[in-house]
């Protein structure tokens, strides 16, 4: 009976294993996913980061994605990597997502440098590959942050203790992700503009991202646990061309601290993922998040439950709860075709429940029903 935990290893190990064709190596990875609302006035983000949303129509486009990974050995302990991935979001426009060098310094060090994602939650390195995991996608609520990757350094050491696979990466990095999507989106429904005029672009900028996260390996268990901080910065630019460093997204350092894995007990796999963070500003803005599924194992069939929740509090504010708020509760079915796809089902209901007085309860509730087809080669 295969778990969870076996499945995420054969996706990963699958798609840096194929054969060898001058030394390089060629990999991939796809989702062809379709949804759709069952309610005329419904929305749901699915995609935060690339606004990948389902309305009372059915799409492809929402969170369908096709990814191709090319590795080549450049020297001796020194590996190029480079990744071009297709979203449905962009019109399938390849784009250059990942490009980074891997030098094995040693049996127990790794040095990485280029543009990777950046280790935020459980399933960040892999989080666009749906094959690695049970559900059609993460729980978007909880997979909502508006930037998710960075050009920088990564230094790992693996050891093992007992009965454990440990692992320890140390990371720094910048990103500065000029047109950003999400926050465009947001400013667009929120009617924000800059000295009277309506914003056309915001620019995201993430500085001096720094942290670590452990990894830890049991029989039965995967335990991760991050932490990072940096400076952030968001810039708008309006109709006209003016532009103008936000007031309040700027001057200020964030922190986040998360802990995520998973369990096997019998033939269940327990999923969780909590996160935790808090900005360095005048009103002491947090996000604190969590995640937990329950995926029951037999033969070819993971029936499967979640429920994800997210709150937007302030702490040093004299209203310190009535911001943004929202959960999903999520069941879905997963069939695996054969070692290398999977088609899945799943029905999600999204719950507002941001302060209407203040304008939080931008997301509204829905109900979708997706279907998806995952598949490595």
């Amino acid at each position: 009976m295969k778990n969870l935990t076996t499945l995420s290893i054969v996706s990963l190990v699958a798609l840096i294993s194929t054969p060898t064709i001058a030394e390089v190596k060629f990999s991939g990875f796809g989702s062809i996913v379709a949804g759709q609302t069952l309610e005329d006035d419904e929305k749901l983000t699915a995609d935060f980061y690339d606004v990948g949303q389902y309305e009372n129509t059915t799409t492809f486009k929402a969170e369908s994605v096709l990814g191709l990974q090319v590795s080549a050995d450049i020297a001796p302990d020194l590996k190029a990597t480079g990744q071009l991935l297709a979203k449905g979001t962009d019109e399938f426009k390849p784009e250059l997502d990942w490009y980074y060098l891997t030098y094995n310094a040693s049996d127990n060090w790794t040095l990485m440098a280029g543009r990777r994602n950046i280790p935020m939650y459980y399933y960040s390195e892999f989080s666009e590959v749906g094959y690695a995991y049970p559900w059609i996608r993460p729980p978007s609520n909880l997979y909502w942050w508006q930037v998710t990757q960075f050009d920088g350094f990564h230094a790992t050491y693996d050891f093992s203790t007992d009965d454990f696979t440990n692992t320890v990466t140390a990371f720094y990095g910048n990103e500065y992700s000029t047109d950003n999507k999400e926050m465009l989106y947001y400013a667009e429904i929120g009617n924000r503009t800059l000295n009277g005029a309506a914003i056309t672009q915001v620019n995201e900028q993430w500085t001096d991202i720094a942290g670590f996260n452990v990894n830890i390996i049991g029989e039965s268990f995967d335990l991760r646990m991050v932490y990072f901080r940096n400076d952030r910065k968001r810039i708008d630019t309006n109709v006209n061309g003016e532009t103008a460093i936000r007031a309040s997204a700027s001057g200020f350092s964030q922190q986040f601290i998360g802990i995520g894995g998973n369990v096997n007990v019998s033939d269940f796999t327990i999923i969780f993922d909590a996160n935790y963070v808090a900005y360095d500003d005048d009103v002491g803005t947090v996000f604190p998040t969590y995640l937990i599924s329950a995926v029951y194992n037999i033969d070819q069939f993971q029936p499967y439950v979640s429920y994800s929740k997210a709150d937007h509090w302030q702490t040093k504010s004299d209203n310190e709860d009535d911001y943004e708020e929202h959960y999903m509760a999520s069941a879905g079915l997963r069939y695996n075709l054969s070692s290398k796809a999977s088609a899945k089902i799943q029905f999600d209901h999204f719950e507002d429940e941001g302060d209407k007085a203040t304008g939080w309860d931008y997301h509204g509730n829905s109900q979708t029903v997706s279907a998806a087809v995952d598949f490595i080669f």
